[in-house]
Formats: C-alpha cells, structure tokens, sequence
C-alpha cells in the first residue's frame, strides 16, 4: 500500500473481515479508528505465555498501560523513549547565533526577518507551527484537536480553535506571509519541502530533538543546521508509546506464533538484525571505523532497498540492539532518551491511552473535523485574509457542525478515564 493509502485501505480491510497476522499502526495513524472498530486482538493472556520477555520489556519501561483499550492489551509499542518538545532550526552556516539566545518566538522571530534580509531569494520559513504557541501559552495537545492545561489536575479540554494560542498564530502567520517570510504559493507548489531544505531553498526548519541531529543529504557541503529547543521552561509530553505500535488484527490465524517472534525480535540481536539490517554483505556492510555502525553495500541506497529506512519499523526497534546506520548516528537513541529525561518539564501526559468512542458523535465529530482541515492550512500560512475574521467564522461553523456537542462528550469520557486511573 502507498503511504498516503494506508489508512483508508486499512480500514476497509478491517471492514472486510480480511485475514493478516501483523501490521504497523500508531496513534498518527488508524489505531483509534482500527480499536473503535473492534478490530485488534486482545492479547492479555497470550503476551504472557507466549512473549514473556516482550511483556518484562513493558513491564520496565511503563509502555503497555497507553496500548489498553476498555483495561485489554490491545497493541504492542515501542519501548523507545523520547520527546517532540518542539525545537527551532536554522542554517547555521548562513547566519551565526547563539542558540541559548533562541528560546522564544520573539527570538526566532528576530532570526527569520534577518534571514530573509540576508538571502531574499530564499524561502524563510514554511508555515507558523501551532505546537509552539501552544507550549508556549501552556497547553498540551490531545487528540482531535482538542487541548488542555497539563497542570489543571481535571484536564479540561477546550478546542484548538477556540483558545487564545490559535489566534495568535495566526496573527504571526498573517504577519509573515505579507513580509514575505511564508512564500505565497506555498499551499500551491508540489515540491517536495525535505528536498528544498536538502538543495539549500528553505532554511529554518520547526524541528525536534531527533530530526535537529540526523543526517541530511545537503546539496551544499558546507551546510549545517544550527537549532535549540523552545520554552524548556514549560511542560511538554513524552512521546506516547502509541507513537509506533505493531498490533494483531482480531481475525489473525496464527497470533501464537507472531507473538513468539515478537519475543525473539526482543532478545535476539541476530534476529533483529535480519528484520532491520538484512543479510550482511548483501544488504548492509560494517562500519571499519565504528564497530555498531552498519552502512549501505556499494550500488545501494534508500531507493533501491527494504532495510535500514523502511517506514514501519519503528515499532520494532529496540534500544538494546539497535546500530548506527546512514539515517541515525551509534549512540542516537541513546541519546534522544536522554535528552527526554534530562527535562522535568517533560512529562507523561495524563491522557496517554486515552481513546475516544465516537460512536455517539461520529458525524458531528467528521463535519467539525472537515471543517477545521480547511480552515488550518490556510490559517497556518496567513493565507485565512484578516485572520480574527476568519477564526471567528471558523469557530461559527464549527458550533453549527456541533462542536459543542463533541466537547461535552470528549470531556465525559475524558473525565472517565482520568477517575478510572486513581
């Protein structure tokens, strides 16, 4: 399936009935619809018997309690540690800047007008990232665009575009598409914004952590992103363990036998090496000056192999055995942990797990949801005209789709599952 399919085929295929024994999921993609559905396996009794060192992994690392639906097993997660907390990149051979100086939008504010003055024939910046004046203004995001104060102890949720974060992004993006620094076709163009950052035509990138420090294809040899972490000072979630999760659909024949070779993915590097790296020699050769480092056989790339940057293999990583590689530095993992832990204000979000039943409110929650897509892509490049205007209609139509009744009920079953973990 093409990535931009998935989805939608996924959930035919479990419509259908159809048979598989495995599949890669995450809360970014069909596992809240998928578990709506009925769709997975409960595994309580099986993940003992038959992955029992799989199940310790959880145990340690607390990744399990996010992957119940109604307190059953129903998804196996990533045990990776890490966080998004939303960082600030630049093109740090470009313009020289002390990156404890660069915490705030103000700060990144003052680096993207000099940047545009500087090289006017570039593109300054893609958009106006709604995560970061949402930790700014001390909100945290949930799902469904719903977002709530992470130190309000009965996390009431209100909708995105209903609190004063959104208008002022908006307002900023407003201001950055008239100067210039959002270009106007932006919404229009089919280029592909990874590959104008790696030809050097965009230069600032929103970023975090892991995407800060990997490995890029520049164009041009002497660049290199210079970036910082924004609002350290405010709380942020952990990287939910749903982020990445393989999951056994409720019609798989053979759940004992995919659940033991989960188990042996969790202890044995051999096997691990096979499912990431492939056959040494043929798919991956060592690295001679770094011994955990593994690297592409001569002839081979990304676009010409099934290992080491397949999408899905996320879920199957493990700390303890993973490599270096040509994406991921030796050691990177390692050191996204602990980077995530180096933080207080890095936190658990108290509704990881949290899965919403829209069975009560599934065409108002499709209408509002419709909607909001519309409204955002234009809002998020100050395309939206006078962007209080637009916020306002927006926020009409959205109580005419029946947003409040979707947040009467989002906060219910919220309210539920908060009382179910005390």
């Amino acid at each position: 399936m093409a990535g931009s399919d998935y989805i939608d085929k996924m959930l035919v295929k479990f419509s259908a009935g159809d048979v598989w024994d495995l599949n890669f999921d995450g809360d970014w993609l069909q596992y809240y619809r998928a578990s709506a559905m009925n769709g997975y396996m409960t595994l309580d009794d099986l993940l003992p018997k038959y992955a029992p060192d799989l199940l310790k992994a959880y145990q340690t690392s607390g990744a399990l309690e996010a992957a119940k639906v109604n307190g059953k097993i129903v998804a196996l997660p990533w045990t990776n540690i890490m966080t998004t907390r939303n960082f600030f990149q630049w093109r740090a051979d470009l313009i020289d800047v002390d990156p404890n100086t660069v915490k705030t939008l103000e700060e990144v504010e003052k680096i993207l007008y000099q940047l545009k003055q500087k090289y006017p024939d570039r593109y300054t910046v893609e958009n106006a990232n709604i995560e970061v004046f949402l930790t700014k203004n001390e909100l945290i995001s949930a799902t469904h665009n719903f977002v709530f104060n992470p130190d309000d102890p009965s996390v009431t949720v209100s909708y995105r575009a209903e609190v004063p974060a959104y208008r002022e992004r908006a307002k900023y993006a407003e201001k950055w598409q008239k100067d210039g620094l959002i270009w106007a076709d932006v919404l229009v163009d089919q280029l592909d914004h990874n590959q104008l950052i790696n030809q050097g035509r965009i230069i600032t990138k929103w970023g975090t952590h892991e995407y800060s420090t990997d490995t890029r294809a520049w164009v041009e040899p002497s660049a290199r992103w210079g970036f910082s972490s924004l609002y350290d000072d405010k709380k942020f979630a952990l990287r939910t363990s749903l982020s990445n999760i393989v999951a056994i659909p409720r019609t798989a024949k053979n759940p004992e036998r995919t659940l033991m070779w989960m188990n042996l993915v969790e202890t044995s590097q051999k096997m691990f090496d096979l499912v990431m790296y492939g056959i040494e020699g043929k798919t991956y050769v060592k690295d001679t000056s770094k011994p955990n480092t593994v690297m592409y056989p001569a002839g081979m790339n990304d676009n010409n192999s099934n290992y080491m940057n397949w999408q899905g293999r996320w879920a199957l990583f493990k700390p303890q055995f993973m490599r270096g590689d040509p994406l991921y530095r030796e050691g990177f993992w390692q050191e996204e942990k602990d980077f995530a832990l180096s933080n207080p204000n890095n936190i658990p979000s108290p509704l990881d797990g949290f899965s919403l039943n829209t069975d009560a409110i599934a065409n108002e929650l499709a209408q509002i949801q419709a909607i909001y897509d519309a409204a955002e892509k234009m809002l998020d490049v100050g395309l939206a005209g006078p962007s209080d205007a637009a916020i306002d209609k927006l926020i009409a139509d959205l109580n005419r789709a029946g947003l409040q009744t979707v947040k009467a009920e989002y906060q219910k079953q919220v309210d539920a599952f908060i009382a179910s973990k005390k």
